[in-house]
């Protein structure tokens, strides 16, 4: 039977070095921009290719002063970095993994309920992304 996995890494927002706040949950989306070219002699003649996007959806838990930190950075249009360390273990496929240069596109709080902590919905784009294996 193979060893149980032991998942000790997070997603953290890093402000100038600082931890700010853990991220509840994350949903990157790249955008190659590839498109084929065609012509009216044949199909498939060549690529055209656009800029790449990196943007991204991410959770915060609404307790303490992270949601307000990140609201601040979003209505500063401030730089962030979302990052990946492995904290214990061998279990992780990336030693690190840094998504630099972030900013905040739209923040959106959700309803307060009486069952769970309120959260906060931060999207945004990343200029620049380094894994490290």
């Amino acid at each position: 039977m193979a060893a149980q996995l032991n998942w000790n890494t997070k997603l953290a927002v890093m402000v100038n070095n600082t931890l700010v706040s853990p991220i509840e949950s994350f949903s990157p989306t790249l955008n190659v921009g590839h498109r084929v070219q065609h012509s009216l002699e044949a199909d498939n003649v060549g690529i055209v290719t656009q800029a790449q996007t990196f943007t991204f959806t991410m959770t915060i838990r609404a307790v303490g002063a992270a949601v307000a930190t990140l609201t601040q950075l979003a209505l500063s249009g401030t730089s962030f970095a979302i990052v990946l360390t492995e904290q214990v273990g061998g279990d992780w496929t990336f030693k690190s993994i840094a998504f630099n240069n972030c900013y905040f596109t739209s923040v959106a709080p959700s309803n307060v309920t009486l069952d769970d902590s309120p959260t906060a919905t931060f999207s945004g784009v990343c200029l620049d992304v380094e894994p490290a294996s």
